[in-house]
């Protein structure tokens, strides 16, 4: 074998025309088989994350199944927007049956972490937790090299929890980060699923530390404050604009925000309480819940019924709070899962008519 090389496939694994995601030094490479010849390039797109394995291959061009992306597998190069940063791309030897690849040389590496679990959060009444970490014990607060100081409100990081085995996803997930760079703290939010990463996660105790890799994403706020930013989110697709919220809150920044936030019902409003305390610091913002499953009480008096808006996000909707102004000046940015993006999207550009290029997506795929 090689110097510097690592087996991590037979070439039976890897037909013609095919993909396969493979896990090496916690890193996610995607190994390709263009007509009997191999390639390996990272799995997760710079653009928001999206995983590499799941689109699809047109000759050397790799598409992200999430927003589209193209990629060349042979250089990494950026093909096709949104992404406008290369993939690395990793130098591949075959021997005998074996694929090796080398990793020294990659064009592109996150800076790692090292960061201690402080606290796990359950939201009460559903199947969400906030895990809560701190800094590397050896970073102080100035120290620009810390994950703290490198982040835009709205990005994301891999989380590398140790211990977790035979997950189909692999050891290492993303997430993004809840917490804003105002905080003294990292925190993520998600939903617990019965994966093997999920059923780790919640075993871990408070003083555990983790390996984290990132900041990453270009789920950002617009540098232009004149312009409004109207967040549609779904579900836990709401963590990004918690950490925007805060950020523009704590640097009371002169920029107007709207958000419709949807869930199934009034119990599953994540941040509900902080969302709304920051309201009555922040004058630019504006919150609008709406739920899809409203249980209102026979006495409509009882403050326990729910008296905000119902169903789904939709044109009727957006247009009882939106004005002209903000409907032709604004950036959408849309977060949730799958269906709900799609149809947002659809909302915006075919119902609104907004153009593409004023809107902003993240996708959560629920794993």
């Amino acid at each position: 074998m090689g110097e510097g090389f690592i087996r991590v496939a037979d070439t039976k694994d890897v037909p013609p025309s095919q993909m396969k995601e493979v896990q090496v030094e916690g890193e996610s490479i995607c190994i390709v088989n263009v007509d009997g010849k191999y390639y390996a390039i990272n799995n997760i797109c710079t653009h928001e994350g999206g995983p590499l394995t799941d689109g699809t291959l047109d000759g050397y061009e790799v598409e992200c199944p999430w927003h589209n992306s193209r990629f060349d597998v042979r250089t990494g190069d950026v093909t096709s927007p949104p992404a406008n940063e290369p993939e690395p791309v990793y130098e591949v030897k075959i021997e005998d049956n074996n694929i090796l690849i080398k990793l020294q040389g990659k064009s592109k590496s996150s800076p790692q972490f090292e960061l201690e679990l402080l606290e796990k959060i359950k939201v009460e009444g559903t199947d969400v937790m906030s895990f809560k970490f701190s800094k590397q014990d050896n970073q102080v607060e100035e120290d620009k090299t810390s994950l703290l100081s490198r982040y835009t409100a709205g990005q994301f990081a891999f989380f590398d929890i140790g211990g977790v085995n035979n997950d189909p996803k692999g050891p290492i997930r993303h997430f993004t980060i809840s917490s804003s760079p105002t905080e003294n703290f990292i925190m993520f939010t998600t939903r617990m699923r019965d994966s093997p990463y999920k059923k780790r996660l919640t075993t871990l105790e408070e003083g555990t530390k983790v390996k984290v890799r990132g900041p990453e994403g270009q789920f950002v706020l617009h540098d232009d404050y004149s312009k409004p930013a109207v967040f549609l989110s779904g579900g836990i697709g709401v963590t990004p604009f918690r950490s925007m919220i805060k950020y523009a809150t704590d640097k009371q920044l002169p920029l107007k925000i709207v958000m419709f936030d949807s869930n199934r019902d009034s119990d599953n409003i994540l941040f509900k309480k902080e969302f709304d305390e920051w309201t009555k610091l922040n004058k630019n913002l504006q919150l609008i819940y709406t739920v899809s499953e409203a249980k209102h009480d026979d006495d409509q008096s009882n403050v326990n019924g729910w008296k905000g808006e119902q169903g789904r996000i939709d044109k009727s909707m957006i247009l009882k709070y939106l004005d002209n102004a903000l409907l032709d000046n604004s950036i959408f940015y849309i977060c949730g899962p799958p269906s709900m993006l799609k149809a947002m999207q659809s909302l915006l550009q075919e119902e609104l008519k907004i153009s593409k290029e004023k809107i902003k997506v993240e996708e959560f795929t629920g794993y």
